[in-house]
């Protein structure tokens, strides 16, 4: 039998009819069985796990379907160590059950690192050396030496600390720096509505020290003390105004934007004249 003749024959049209009922039939539960594996329409909300235990969270994953990896742990002073204090996706996102759920826990031990050697530098390389290294400055106490603004010593609650030290990761290191032979002056600086650590970076940029931290009503949680910025200080910043080398200055803080508006108000529109008087816009 000629292929021309087989092609015209009603045997091949059974089996091209036949291969393409099979492909259909082929197609269709092959889609059937993904929508079944990928749970194709079933969603469900995410529980909150926020403050549970992973014993808590085990069970939780288990009645809703869901799975959890732990991929963070941080060391959160307020929170429950052990406890979750973040998830991905968020609470009440709609996912497919087997969905995978991303944890920060909150450490149970704090993280430690080591102190950097920060005497004989700088007060500006010491304190870049122990933000880098995860730790703060503390105060920092003047004392009588050949060298302006280098470090002399350094110390934790009024104890010396040895080089390689281990520490909480956030602890504030207290520093000795040398201010030269004379009784040296220092220009004060304008902290007008910066945040605490830039308030402190400033002055000691300029040899002078944080006194009093004062917070009025306005700031309440732990967030609000670091937001929150100078409205006041003293002894105040003004024109060729001059504190010895290592003096205190006092600031006075709040998260109040009335107040912080009304300061950046006074800072926008005060005009200084030569004589140091001033007169606003309306005058």
């Amino acid at each position: 039998m000629s292929l021309k003749t087989f092609v015209k024959s009603r045997t091949f049209v059974v089996q091209i009819i036949l291969l393409v009922v099979v492909f259909l039939v082929l197609s269709w539960f092959t889609m059937l069985m993904l929508k079944v594996y990928t749970h194709h329409g079933k969603t469900r909300h995410i529980p909150d796990f926020t403050g549970l235990l992973e014993p808590e969270v085990e069970n939780m994953v288990k009645q809703h379907k869901l799975r959890y990896h732990i991929y963070d742990s941080l060391f959160v002073p307020e929170a429950i160590p052990g406890s979750v204090i973040s998830q991905h996706p968020q609470a009440g996102y709609k996912a497919k059950q087997g969905r995978t759920v991303y944890l920060t826990m909150a450490a149970i031990q704090p993280e430690k690192v080591m102190l950097p050697y920060v005497v004989d530098v700088s007060l500006r390389e010491a304190q870049n050396r122990l933000e880098n290294a995860g730790l703060k400055l503390g105060r920092v106490e003047y004392r009588p030496s050949e060298f302006i603004n280098l470090v002399l010593d350094k110390s934790l609650n009024g104890l010396p600390l040895p080089n390689d030290t281990m520490l909480i990761k956030g602890t504030a290191i207290d520093l000795k720096v040398g201010k030269g032979l004379s009784n040296e002056m220092t220009q004060i600086p304008n902290l007008a509505g910066s945040m605490i650590d830039d308030a402190k970076r400033m002055l000691y940029n300029v040899g002078l020290n944080i006194g009093a931290q004062v917070y009025d009503r306005s700031v309440i949680t732990t967030e609000d003390t670091l937001m929150a910025r100078v409205w006041k200080q003293n002894p105040e910043f003004l024109e060729n105004q001059y504190l010895g080398l290592g003096s205190t200055v006092d600031v006075w803080l709040t998260v109040d934007q009335g107040i912080l508006f009304d300061l950046e108000s006074i800072e926008t529109d005060t005009l200084y004249l030569e004589d140091d008087s001033y007169l606003t816009p309306e005058e």
